[in-house]
């Protein structure tokens, strides 16, 4: 499965986290959204559009939402809400690092086909409006999953650092 982290959140990291900068701040929550396109065909600066050209991010629903939203992981660790688990430390120099897993969340049920649909990669991101917001982490799915009514979706993001 093809990961990457984006521009955005590679200044949190240096600014935010490492010099305390107040020019960028996390967000007050983190929210997941589906793609219609692979980790491959992004950037690291890649942006939410509705138009589907060279590295842009498009969001499953944002013509025909049919119960698609944006699903919220809170900025807490194993709260009883849906947010981040404990973080591990994995000691191997070639593939270790710390990584920790947000709680599975629920895309749908699905009222519909939603278009654009077929979900290739999963994007943690903030905000709940369609094809805007910042973009911080993506990954692919297993595989491209369409969607029709009744259908649902269940994505557990895992973060690492290594």
């Amino acid at each position: 499965m093809a990961v990457i982290v984006f521009q955005r959140m590679s200044q949190l990291v240096t600014d935010y986290v490492l010099g305390a900068s107040g020019s960028i701040t996390p967000p007050a929550a983190w929210t997941m959204g589906l793609s219609s396109n692979a980790v491959s065909a992004f950037a690291r600066n890649s942006v939410w559009s509705v138009t589907v050209s060279g590295t842009n991010i498009n969001e499953l629903g944002s013509t025909t939402a049919a119960a698609y939203a944006r699903q919220t992981i809170a900025k807490s660790i194993n709260t009883g809400s849906i947010d981040w688990g404990t973080s591990t430390f994995d000691s191997t120099l070639s593939t270790g690092g710390q990584s920790r897993a947000a709680d599975q969340v629920t895309f749908g049920a699905f009222s519909g086909a939603p278009s654009p649909n077929g979900a290739d990669a999963w994007v943690i991101t903030d905000g709940t409006t369609l094809n805007a917001g910042q973009v911080y982490v993506a990954g692919d799915t297993a595989a491209e999953r369409t969607f029709a009514s009744g259908d649902t979706e269940k994505v557990t993001a895992t973060i690492k650092a290594g």
